[in-house]
């Protein structure tokens, strides 16, 4: 089965109800703009997910899918984009606080494009979506998009990054295969990187999908 993309896209507002509830605002796509990843979604593209799957569409922290922690109250596509609202529980101390301190403000879709083709953008390959299955739109700490970062980490940080990445990954995944194979890329992942430090380098080195290729195939 395909895999699930994602994209991530700011909270725009909130304010709190009389029952303690947090009711965020927000943009799960914004149409018509070329994102990082040479993608534009257009309008219409949510309008067939949104009837077949309004009522099962679920809202999570950290794309985890059996953390559910709000409950969608709309979502609708607008001229801008996908526009929702969503209930934070008073359950939910804990993240209504840092909701409000901007500690997380990223929300972030998680779907699977089923129609779309290449058009040449101002010299770009973009692909054009015309049509999206929505699953789960999520509450995340950083857009996925801004994980091209650990790219300009010195090699140590890339260590920690990845590290602490693959372990939150192995402790929200429940399928005991999976967690082993999370667990063996995640120790071929960090043998990689310590192959490639002790290479005579500058101070600072980045981590390329290439340079793991070059060694995973040597």
């Amino acid at each position: 089965m395909k895999e699930l993309e994602f994209k991530s896209f700011s909270i725009t507002q909130f304010k709190s109800d009389d029952s303690g509830n947090l009711i965020i605002y927000g943009y799960g796509a914004i149409f018509n703009n070329i994102d990082d990843g040479n993608d534009q979604i257009k309008q219409g593209a949510f309008l067939k997910t949104l009837i077949e799957r309004k009522g099962r569409i679920a809202f999570c922290f950290q794309h985890d899918i059996y953390n559910a922690v709000g409950k969608i109250q709309e979502i609708k596509e607008d001229e801008k984009g996908l526009f929702l609202s969503v209930m934070i529980s008073a359950a939910e101390d804990d993240l209504q606080i840092k909701l409000k301190e901007e500690i997380y403000k990223e929300l972030s879709i998680g779907y699977k494009v089923i129609e779309s083709h290449y058009e040449q953008i101002g010299g770009k390959n973009v692909r054009v979506i015309t049509e999206i299955k929505l699953y789960e739109v999520s509450i995340v700490t950083i857009a996925m998009n801004e994980y091209a970062m650990v790219e300009n980490m010195k090699c140590e940080d890339q260590k920690n990054f990845i590290e602490k990445e693959f372990n939150r990954l192995i402790a929200i995944v429940r399928n005991e295969n999976t967690n082993y194979e999370l667990m063996k890329l995640k120790g071929l992942t960090l043998s990689v990187l310590a192959q490639l430090k002790t290479e005579p380098q500058e101070e600072e080195v980045t981590l390329k999908a290439d340079d793991i290729l070059k060694l995973l195939n040597s």
